[in-house]
């Protein structure tokens, strides 16, 4: 279990790195736009390049699961994508930032779907949920990015020097967890050797699809309370600037804090009746941010929401990527084609809701989107293998071999 444990710790290491790198980006894109001289359009077309990019990814990272296990993918995406950051500082018009943002979509897209079966080989060896924690790495180092990109603005650091900097930081992060990786079990398997060639329909199964539809409604309903929350307290409740602005902070703080015990309320609970039970929490934040006419109750209802939206991803990831019998880099790919449409779509379909029937009621329109899940929340099941195997193998005296456990 030693091993098991550097393994972990390794790929906890890889998630920190894409936090922290993403919470610096975001935290400076205001600035960016003003160096790179865009107007707010074409800031968002090179944005939207970025989103793209991931989407391409998606499809490539099916045909690569092929020829490359997640381990190797890590290691040459994570050493390549810091570099970006200092590179989008002089991309010279909007044009070329957006080439450049799509490219980085393409290496985040492939990191992502790699570190995401990384953290499922985890599971599968330390016979324990861990998904939820590596997500909570991810929030907590997306906090260090925005609060070092503070300091960095404090300290007058211009652009490209933050960027060199904290660069240089995830790739020496990215050194030493890439290391200690993990080879996924099916490379080792007679099976896998005779693995079909993967096209553009392989791994759509129903089980995927279905998924799939389900983390792209939770991604409608994080992107809609995330993006818009600080909108509702500004225009519902009248709160001002810096108050607004807590929206974001309280949804995420609850997010990233609950995803640290999200494992431990895994095994306690199980997957489908946590996944349950976690939107029932989300849609009682909303109402008690529509209903009661108060900025701190709006303030505590998106809490609310961000402790009921923490576990649900990385459940349905887990439910992913053990409920297939083989490649699971290519399983994860397909769920997450559909889940990045519900992150791409999700603040454009509740912008036009927010639009055509209000703000408040546009929130208490996202019922039908967690109805929806709790409706479906059985297809999470694969998800709960890992706990099973942790329970059974604390009272049997099986070799300390690791165990793969077979799909739900």
């Amino acid at each position: 279990m030693k091993d098991v444990r550097r393994q972990r710790i390794a790929i906890s290491g890889i998630f920190l790195m894409v936090g922290i790198m993403l919470g610096s980006w975001f935290a400076r894109v205001p600035q960016l736009r003003i160096e790179l001289g865009l107007n707010f359009a074409e800031l968002g077309m090179v944005l939207l390049a970025q989103t793209v990019g991931v989407l391409l990814a998606m499809q490539l990272a099916g045909h690569l699961s092929n020829h490359l296990d997640s381990r190797a993918v890590i290691r040459v995406t994570s050493l390549v994508l810091p570099w970006f950051l200092p590179l989008m500082a002089v991309m010279p018009g909007a044009i070329t930032a957006g080439l450049g943002m799509l490219t980085w979509g393409v290496i985040a897209g492939l990191l992502d779907v790699s570190m995401n079966a990384q953290g499922v080989e985890v599971e599968r060896r330390a016979r324990r949920p861990v998904l939820n924690s590596l997500h909570a790495v991810w929030g907590i180092g997306a906090l260090l990015g925005s609060g070092g990109t503070v300091l960095a603005v404090r300290a007058e650091w211009s652009l490209s020097a933050h960027f060199w900097v904290v660069s240089v930081v995830l790739v020496v992060i990215a050194l030493f967890s890439g290391r200690w990786l993990l080879t996924e079990s099916r490379a080792s398997s007679p099976a896998a050797e005779k693995a079909p060639k993967v096209g553009f329909f392989s791994g759509w199964t129903r089980a995927v699809i279905v998924l799939g539809g389900l983390g792209a409604a939770v991604a409608l309903c994080e992107g809609a309370v995330s993006s818009w929350g600080g909108v509702f307290l500004s225009e519902q409740r009248g709160a001002a600037a810096n108050i607004a602005s807590l929206g974001y902070f309280a949804f995420i703080v609850a997010q990233t804090g609950t995803r640290l015990i999200g494992d431990r309320l895994h095994r306690r609970f199980g997957a489908v009746a946590l996944v349950r039970w976690s939107m029932v929490m989300t849609a009682a934040g909303v109402l008690l941010a529509v209903m009661v006419q108060s900025v701190w109750f709006g303030l505590a209802g998106l809490a609310m929401a961000g402790v009921g939206l923490a576990v649900a991803i990385p459940i349905i990831s887990s439910a992913v990527g053990h409920g297939t019998k083989s490649n699971t880099s290519l399983a994860i790919a397909r769920y997450s084609t559909l889940h990045n449409a519900g992150v791409l779509a999700g603040p454009a379909i509740f912008g036009w809701l927010a639009q055509t029937f209000g703000i408040s009621t546009a929130l208490t329109l996202l019922l039908v989107p967690l109805g929806a899940i709790c409706a479906f929340a059985a297809a999470t099941a694969p998800a709960s293998v890992a706990s099973r195997s942790s329970s059974t193998s604390d009272s049997s005296d099986s070799s300390p071999e690791p165990v793969v456990p077979r799909a739900a």
